[in-house]
């Protein structure tokens, strides 16, 4: 079965030679070269069997089939010369081999043929020199066509078939013998030829691979030559570069002046060119185990990112270090910008909030003795950046980090602006006296006026809070939180002061959370929230003209609370939208009912303006209530309009379109009232209380009146003395032009009707 399959694929081969390209150019050219000498071959030993038997066998015989057989070995061996020891046509190789495999088998049946017919012509002698014809011819063929199994083969085939043939033919046994022989010495040869055969594909695969290799090896190289990136090739025991491609040779001549080197002589030089080449690349470049290595190092003013990783062959063994390497001076600096960004404050230059809370928890962590954390916010500085821009409060805040920095500076004080006009300071000390004085500077040098570019003055103020570790806290939040609550406390006290942090101050804090959430359940439920009214009246004829609403809060675990203390948490928590619209829908249902047809006044608080709501608010509760516009009047404060002058001068435009009166309360506390009366034309003007009061002992307080008398007579604006609580008081508002007053004089804030009997209630049982 065995001896049927390579018979199978002998066949198969004679029909379909091998199919790989390079191995048939191969078989071509050394066939080309071992031919010609196996033609040479039979023609001579074709020529001394015939000349052996010329006088005993036919002429047919002894010349004319040596001619025949010497004419198709010539044409073979003329067409084996004219090839070379090339093939030009790759499409033409495999019918070469094909045609071998088939002449190989005719030439071989016709050998065998001729010889047989001349071996009765002969003794044993000459039939012994037949048999060594064939043997000669078909070992020596065999061996001229290993590169052609299926030819030599067939050819071997042939030669068994002969010697088998002229065995059984003879009888004799010499001839016998020598059949034998021939047997054995073929099937010798068959199992060499199909062992170098063997070896002969495998030679020619390792040469392709070879050449795979060599052209993979070119098209890399040419690869990395032509890549973007610096390489280099280093040898890993001498350290000198083996390889630079182009654009190393390019990097290089940026760097030229820095390196005592041209950069033509890169390969071949000890990679010391670079001198700061750190330890722990020097080490990877001479052992494999510390790849792959990452480093940047400076040469000269430029900065070198360096990578080096190893390059090992197919059977692991390590070649050698490869170092990709780039000037990526920018791209740090980039770097180094980006994570300077991030860190700090870009108005300021000073840490932002979220680097100063990492140096603080870095400080809390290893404390060198208590700490004090200040918290720092300026006070004023909303006014000056609402009423003079943002490019104005810019400026300042410039101003303002550069002297804390200068007082932290000396200090050794770290600093950071954590948003806004809040800064914030680490002290590396917990003395009380020190810290003091340490808050007393700087409350004073940024109460200093602050010269602008275009020479104008500002002045401003600061107000501290502070709070101590570990004492306060252990915990950047913590102190953070309760350095802020002090904040708070030193705002409420007066401002341009500090206060410290007292366990105090956290449960007023807690107490002022519950209070707004009970503000917010008040106002949700319409609970314990009263509108009371306070007449403004006219001082010729001495009629009710408005009665001002003002809302009042009574809680029953805790009394009447003061509007001073909720009306602020109202505002900072957002309820005040909610709250204004209870009273202004109140205070509208309550007018009509009044019998004097008097008006009502309600006060709009800074965040009902500039929202584009109010007007359509107004409209509402007034088609709701049924009031007419004419009977309300709103009363904004100048703080109100300071924080959107723009959008709040419009919804008092669209509420004076209604018909609504526009009173402007608290005259003269601001800072740009002539602005505003300029830009609006109000319906009243109220002068504030405080003038009222005090001037009767201060003249500058009684002229301040006077002037916004005159100034709303001329106006034709109406002009309300806030205040008045005594005969005198009237006496003087009356002699100074003012309108209309109002004050306990004439009445103190009452419940409406429905409401005298609870209000009382409630006041008697406080």
């Amino acid at each position: 079965m065995q001896f049927l399959s390579r018979f199978k694929h002998l066949i198969n081969d004679m029909v379909h030679p091998a199919k790989n390209p390079d191995l048939q150019r191969a078989q071509c050219i050394a066939l080309g070269r071992q031919i010609p000498l196996m033609y040479s071959i039979l023609i001579v030993a074709s020529w001394m069997l015939a000349a052996n038997f010329y006088p005993l066998a036919p002429v047919w015989l002894t010349l004319l089939m040596p001619m025949l057989l010497t004419a198709a070995f010539m044409v073979r061996l003329i067409y084996w010369l004219r090839s070379g020891t090339a093939i030009d046509d790759q499409n033409a190789i495999p019918g070469v081999l094909h045609r071998i495999n088939w002449v190989a088998a005719i030439l071989a049946a016709g050998i065998l043929a001729w010889a047989a017919a001349l071996f009765p012509y002969g003794g044993p002698f000459l039939q012994g020199h037949v048999t060594f014809f064939l043997a000669l011819s078909a070992i020596s063929t065999m061996f001229c066509l290993i590169q052609a199994r299926a030819a030599a083969m067939t050819v071997a085939l042939v030669a068994v078939t002969g010697a088998l043939i002229l065995i059984i033919w003879s009888g004799n046994a010499t001839i016998m013998a020598m059949g034998l022989n021939i047997v054995l010495a073929v099937a010798a040869a068959m199992f060499l030829v199909t062992i170098q055969g063997r070896n002969f594909e495998r030679m020619v695969a390792a040469q392709i691979r070879a050449r795979q290799r060599e052209e993979d090896q070119r098209r890399l190289l040419r690869m990395v030559d032509d890549m973007p990136i610096a390489v280099l090739t280093v040898d890993p025991e001498k350290l000198v570069v083996t390889y630079a491609n182009e654009t190393s040779i390019r990097t290089m001549r940026q760097i030229q002046d820095q390196l005592a080197l041209e950069q033509e002589a890169l390969v071949g030089t000890s990679i010391d060119v670079f001198e700061h080449l750190p330890h722990g690349a020097r080490a990877a470049l001479s052992d494999p185990a510390g790849l792959p290595y990452h480093t940047r190092m400076a040469v000269g003013p430029e900065v070198i990112d360096l990578q080096i990783t190893g390059v090992w062959a197919e059977d692991g063994a390590y070649i050698g270090p490869m170092l990709s390497w780039a000037i990526v001076t920018k791209e740090v600096e980039a770097e180094q910008h980006i994570r300077w960004l991030a860190h700090h404050d870009t108005l300021t230059r000073l840490q932002n909030r979220a680097r100063f809370r990492e140096q603080l928890d870095e400080v809390l962590e290893t404390p060198a003795g208590p700490i004090s954390l200040l918290f720092v916010d300026l006070d004023g500085f909303k006014l000056v950046n609402d009423t003079m821009g943002h490019v104005v409060g810019d400026e300042v805040l410039t101003s303002v980090a550069a002297r804390l920095h200068e007082i932290c500076t000396e200090q050794q004080a770290a600093i950071g602006r954590l948003g806004g006009d809040e800064f914030a300071i680490i002290l590396p000390s917990g003395d009380e006296e020190r810290v003091n004085q340490f808050c007393l500077r700087l409350i004073s040098s940024l109460s200093l006026p602050f010269r602008l570019e275009d020479q104008r003055s500002v002045e401003i103020g600061a107000s501290i809070g502070i709070a101590t570790a570990p004492r306060h806290g252990k915990r950047s939040k913590e102190l953070l939180s309760r350095a802020d609550i002090a904040l708070s406390v030193a705002k409420i006290a007066g401002k341009g002061t500090f206060r410290r942090f007292e366990p105090e101050m956290e449960r007023q804090v807690q107490e002022r959370v519950a209070l707004e959430a009970e503000l917010r359940e008040a106002i949700r439920n319409r609970r314990g929230l009263y509108v009371f009214y306070q007449p403004i009246l006219d001082i010729a004829s001495g009629r009710v003209t408005a009665r001002e609403a003002l809302v009042r809060w009574h809680l029953p675990q805790r009394g009447w609370i003061s509007p001073s203390y909720f009306i602020p948490i109202a505002e900072q928590s957002g309820l005040i939208r909610e709250l204004g619209l209870f009273v202004l829908e109140q205070a509208c249902s309550d007018a009509l009912q009044w019998a004097d047809g008097a008006r009502v006044a309600v006060n709009v608080s800074p965040g009902q303006l500039g929202q584009g709501t109010i007007a359509n608010a107004v409209l509402s509760i007034l088609l709701r209530t049924g009031l007419a516009a004419n009977r309300l009047e709103v009363e904004v404060t100048e703080t109100a309009l300071l924080n959107e002058e723009a959008s709040g001068i419009g919804d008092l435009r669209h509420l004076r379109a209604m018909g609504v009166r526009v009173a402007l309360d608290d005259f003269g506390t601001g800072y740009s009232s002539l602005a505003h009366l300029r830009a609006f034309p109000f319906d009243k003007i109220k002068i504030d209380g405080s003038f009222v009061r005090d001037a009767l002992t201060r003249p500058d307080c009684a002229a301040v009146v006077g002037a916004v008398a005159d100034l709303g007579r001329r106006l034709g604006v109406t002009t309300v003395a806030e205040g008045v609580e005594t005969e005198e008081h009237l006496k003087l508002v009356t002699r100074e032009g003012c309108v209309e007053v109002q004050g306990h004089y004439f009445g103190s804030p009452e419940p409406e009707g429905r409401d005298i009997g609870e209000v009382s209630r409630l006041t008697a049982s406080a």
